[in-house]
């Protein structure tokens, strides 16, 4: 995944650091190819092609309608913490109507029964694909990021990524 990359001090620090931090968040709110890519790579969304499924694609459809707010940032020396919230489909309410289209399909399992190993991994790709359609956007827990100043320049924690990762798909 895209790491946040510091900042230098062009404002006062709490722009500085805004500033990073709208950068990097506007990658994933402008579903930035690159970003969506490493993104999809970190979790691996490949193993998802044996059902038809381009997981660069899912990921995209996943996080369309993306966005975030940065709720404050607190400046203390060389050390600063700025607190965020992210709004994106959520995780849960993909799971649940996931699992009602599989429970659906499940139903009849003479249709199943008449289809090919091929033609049933098509329809599990469909249905993946298909239950995030309507998945409801909800904002994340807030998020707080934590910041060192080294030389003048605003670094942010190395968790920082996992944690931004970790609300995205828990969501």
């Amino acid at each position: 995944m895209a790491t946040l990359s510091g900042c230098t001090q062009p404002q006062d620090d709490s722009e500085a650091i805004r500033q990073s931090l709208s950068s990097e968040l506007d990658s994933i709110k402008n579903l930035d190819d690159t970003f969506v890519t490493e993104f999809s790579e970190s979790i691996n969304m490949s193993q998802l092609s044996m059902y038809g499924i381009d997981g660069v694609e899912f990921m995209k459809a996943y996080l369309n309608g993306f966005d975030y707010t940065i709720d404050d940032i607190t400046v203390n020396g060389d050390t600063a913490e700025a607190q965020i919230t992210l709004t994106c489909k959520s995780y849960t309410g993909y799971q649940k109507a996931l699992e009602e289209a599989v429970t659906k399909i499940t139903e009849n399992p003479d249709e199943l029964a008449g289809m090919s190993n091929e033609d049933i991994n098509k329809k599990i790709g469909e249905i993946v694909t298909g239950s995030l359609d309507n998945v409801e956007l909800k904002p994340t827990e807030p998020i707080t990021i934590t910041y060192t100043k080294v030389n003048d320049v605003w670094e942010p924690a190395s968790s920082t990524s996992g944690d931004i990762s970790a609300a995205l798909m828990t969501n």
